[in-house]
């Protein structure tokens, strides 16, 4: 009968070392594997147009041309030209801030323009600014 209690005591005791690093490995690893990046269906709503689908115009920054008009900068946005920085923060209020504004001269507009446009963007309201300078 002594036998059989030694036995059992024996087969009933685990050793939990080896279990607590096993389950310490298994921590680390899902940690390390764990995706923390957004999901898809919390992209800003705003790339999604009436149609349901994206539009390239959407993504892409709204571009303001800088051009020399004699000693006078004029400030381009596609068909409107204004000539102030004042007129162009307001046409700049109109327009969606999410994609940016990008500002694009030619090589003899003087940097004080280039500094305006940038002002006019901040002041509009725009988090997305940047300079992009011409070919020529």
């Amino acid at each position: 009968m002594g036998k059989s209690k030694r036995r059992s005591a024996t087969l009933g005791a685990l050793p939990l070392t080896s279990m607590i690093d096993v389950v310490f490995l298994l921590l680390i690893f899902f940690i390390v594997t764990a995706n923390f990046a957004q999901d898809e269906h919390k992209l800003p709503a705003t790339l999604v147009t009436e149609g349901g689908g994206v539009q390239s115009n959407d993504l892409q920054p709204q571009i303001i041309q800088i051009l020399m008009q004699g000693a006078m900068p004029i400030f381009t946005m596609g068909e409107v030209a204004v000539q102030d920085a004042k007129s162009l923060e307001a046409l700049l209020k109109k327009l969606p801030k999410e994609p940016g504004v990008a500002i694009k001269c030619e090589p003899d507009v003087p940097i004080s323009a280039i500094a305006a446009a940038l002002q006019a963007a901040r002041d509009a309201g725009f988090q997305k600014r940047s300079y992009v300078p011409s070919d020529g």
